[in-house]
Formats: C-alpha cells, structure tokens, sequence
C-alpha cells in the first residue's frame, strides 16, 4: 500500500508540502527576529544549525496540528455557513481559519517549546506576540497564494482530487 496514494495521501502531501513552507518562513522570521533584539547581535542565533533546529520543532508540531485539526474543513463550513458562493471568497475565507490555526498552534506551542524554562509563562507569552502579527499576515498571504498549487499537485501524486469526489453524508 502507497502511503501516498487516495484521500490520505492527498492530505498527507498538502500538509506535508504546506508545512515544509510555512515552517521555513515561521523559523527564518523568528529566528532573525530575536537575532536583531538590541543586545543579541552577536549571539549565534541565525544560524544554519538554529534554523534547522527551528524547522524541525516546527514542521513537527505543523505536521501534528496538520493531521489532527480540520482547519481547512472548518474554513469551508464557514464560508458555507455564511452563504458564500463565490469560489474566492470561499478560498480567503477557509484559509483565513487554515492560517489561523496553523500558524497560531505552530508559533505559541514553538515559542512555549524554546522559551517557558527560562521566562515562564509570562515571558513567553510576550516573545510570542512580538512576532505573532506578522507571522500570521505573512502566513495568510502564503497560504493563500501556496495552497491551490500544492493541491493540484497533491491530486496528481495521490490520485485523488476532493474537487471530484462525491460529497460524503452528513
């Protein structure tokens, strides 16, 4: 059996593929961030081995969060729920929620992860909402433009498209 094969090997590649992106620009952003904090300049934070670290806690937490949390399917109940039929309005809307949870889950629990020893939770919380804002604008904006594409290729890989599927029972 191909793990990448039909419905959960279309999920798998999405979420696969749409972490390895966001968790690069999610490690690349924070960590350059903290490296340019007066007093960290010359503390080896941005670094190849820092970002690898930094990928790594990240695309693993994604890929849970990925895997577990219907996020996209809440979006699009949403945009249904509202009425909204038109294609790309359903599209910001579904992955205005995909980017909601994605991004907030991977960079609280992340910034948790590298942070509550030394801080607490107090400290933490702080670290997160300096860069959260950001992370989440940039994050809406990839997913946007990002996730179309990398399902396209998803269905190719997988042999399955939801597009085509029959709608399942309530």
């Amino acid at each position: 059996m191909n793990p990448f094969k039909g419905p959960g090997g279309f999920g798998r590649i999405v979420n696969g593929v749409m972490n390895i992106i966001m968790c690069a620009i999610l490690s690349l952003y924070v960590l350059w961030t903290v490296q340019n904090i007066p007093g960290n300049e010359a503390i080896p934070i941005l670094t190849p081995l820092g970002f690898f670290v930094s990928f790594v806690t990240s695309f693993c937490v994604g890929e849970f969060v990925g895997d577990h949390v219907p996020a996209l399917a809440w979006g699009q109940k949403l945009a249904a729920a509202l009425g909204v039929k038109n294609k790309i309005g359903a599209h910001l809307i579904s992955v205005f929620i995909l980017a909601f949870v994605m991004i907030t889950s991977i960079s609280y629990i992340c910034t948790w992860i590298n942070n509550v020893q030394q801080v607490g939770w107090d400290g933490t919380f702080a670290a997160w909402i300096m860069v959260y804002p950001f992370l989440l604008i940039s994050g809406y904006v990839v997913e946007l433009i990002t996730l179309p594409p990398v399902m396209k290729l998803a269905a190719a890989v997988s042999g399955f498209d939801p597009a085509a599927a029959p709608a399942p029972k309530a």
